[in-house]
């Protein structure tokens, strides 16, 4: 049985996550598990629990947690590597870009900063088979990539950063709908009644963008509600978290905070934090979780619990 504050946090998944002391893991959404699988959630969805919490404030990450947004860091990576390198990159054929695309998809999960899918799409083209060594050891196969190819991150930063840009000025609408909202999200969040902030490591201005276009919001660049650019993330998110428990709001109300992240090791960070003792922390796990991370939240669960969407959407809209 789960408490009614895990029912509403499961509002932006599809059903089941694993309690893990302070740590939860939301399952993957059951369209991506078996029929059986989806027949036993339904099985499971009781009624509204009851809970004596004083308040619940959100506070979700956006890439893997609110968007898929794979398909653009992916696309943009292979077409602005094929300009910076084009003696590497020449003219692709179509199996050869479809193969790239799926090695990036899968690799996608151990990506921090935007920049390293520049890295990762020349890797995949240069490399075949090394989209293992990526997601085992992506920390100390990025600058050893670097070094051996004699480029300075920064320069490649500030590339990408500018081609990724441009294509925002010049083809917001086809950058828009690389963009995939998860089901269920938009409208749980627009009939929420609980304060919800975003915390990600994405740049403000395209933050802000997937907000008005996706979620129909106007937020003003000085809104409250949004903390960008949070790398590295586990520190920044930890301070993010620090700075949210402060306000009046949440400690008037004695509120718990729902934090949600798709990589394990921020979830793992915030929840081994002293100062955030009332923080519930949750791993995502409807895209981008790395196998690895998903096999170890999982070894150290002690109880399994599922819920239906539709019941968990209730919750969070009352």
């Amino acid at each position: 049985m789960i408490c009614n504050h895990q029912a509403k946090i499961q509002a932006v998944c599809k059903h089941t996550f694993i309690p893990v002391k302070r740590l939860r893991v939301l399952r993957r959404p059951v369209s991506e598990r078996s029929q059986q699988a989806s027949r036993r959630c339904r099985r499971c969805a009781d009624g509204p629990i009851q809970t004596k919490a004083a308040g619940d404030v959100f506070a979700l990450d956006f890439d893997g947690v609110m968007v898929d947004s794979e398909p653009e860091i992916s696309s943009s990576a292979v077409a602005a590597a094929a300009e910076y390198w084009p003696e590497q990159f020449g003219n692709l054929d179509q199996a050869t870009h479809d193969q790239m695309r799926r090695d990036m998809r899968q690799v996608r999960p151990v990506l921090v900063n935007g920049v390293e899918a520049l890295v990762m799409a020349r890797m995949v083209l240069e490399e075949p088979g090394c989209v293992d060594s990526i997601i085992q050891d992506w920390q100390s196969v990025l600058p050893a990539t670097l070094n051996k190819w004699k480029i300075e991150q920064k320069d490649l930063q500030i590339f990408f950063e500018d081609f990724r840009n441009n294509l925002l000025q010049n083809k917001e609408d086809e950058w828009v709908k690389r963009h995939v909202m998860y089901p269920g999200l938009e409208e749980t969040l627009k009939a929420c009644k609980y304060p919800w902030y975003i915390v990600t490591s994405r740049a403000k201005h395209r933050t802000l963008k997937l907000v008005d276009a996706m979620l129909d919001m106007q937020w003003p660049e000085d809104t409250p509600r949004l903390y960008c650019k949070l790398l590295p993330p586990n520190q920044r998110k930890i301070e993010t978290l620090q700075e949210i428990l402060a306000k009046p709001m949440v400690k008037e109300q004695n509120a718990t905070i729902h934090f949600v992240d798709d990589r394990y090791e921020t979830v793992k960070a915030v929840a081994g934090e002293p100062s955030l003792s009332k923080v519930q922390v949750y791993m995502a796990d409807w895209f981008v979780t790395a196998h690895s991370a998903w096999e170890e939240a999982c070894s150290v669960a002690s109880d399994v619990s599922q819920h239906s969407a539709q019941s968990t959407f209730s919750q969070l809209q009352v």
